[in-house]
């Protein structure tokens, strides 16, 4: 890997259950009267594809910060984001109830904002992906590598309309 390459963070054993196990579970699970089990931790997103014109669904790990839901990936291990880099239209499920919401990558001040709130929701998820001063249960110290993960992770906020 060259220095400039990301870190892959995701296997592709660990990509292949999430598609085929975990995310068509959650995907019924959020849209279910049963979605507590999994509501206080993941909202599900959905959207139509600008070029396809194909219906995506699926899971996030979501913090609410920033007047919305915030929902933080990997760039170079998800492209569902690379949709939002302008204000697009979705749905989302959040605790049980599809709304109607706008979704855009935020970069910046405001996304290191919105990132530090996502890092004090999910510590263990934040500390994997290398964007917290946790990193497997030990306190990070080195600022530089943070600030380098941190620019390898897409913010996207979703605000209801």
């Amino acid at each position: 890997m060259s220095p400039t390459a990301a870190p892959h963070r995701v296997s592709d054993a660990q990509r292949t259950l999430e598609q085929r196990f975990a995310n068509p579970f959650l995907r019924r699970v959020l849209r279910s009267p049963l979605h507590r089990l999994a509501s206080r931790w993941f909202v599900l997103v959905s959207y139509v594809g600008p070029k396809s014109g194909r219906r995506y669904w699926f899971p996030v790990a979501y913090a609410v910060a920033g007047g919305g839901i915030v929902a933080v990936t990997p760039k170079a291990e998800s492209n569902w984001w690379k949709n939002f880099r302008r204000p697009m239209a979705c749905r989302l499920w959040y605790r049980g109830q599809r709304r109607e919401a706008t979704g855009e990558v935020v970069t910046g001040e405001f996304a290191a904002d919105l990132l530090d709130r996502y890092a004090a929701a999910h510590g263990l998820l934040a500390g994997e992906l290398g964007i917290s001063e946790t990193v497997g249960g030990r306190t990070a110290t080195d600022d530089g590598a943070r600030d380098a993960a941190r620019d390898d992770v897409a913010v996207v906020l979703f605000r209801f309309d």
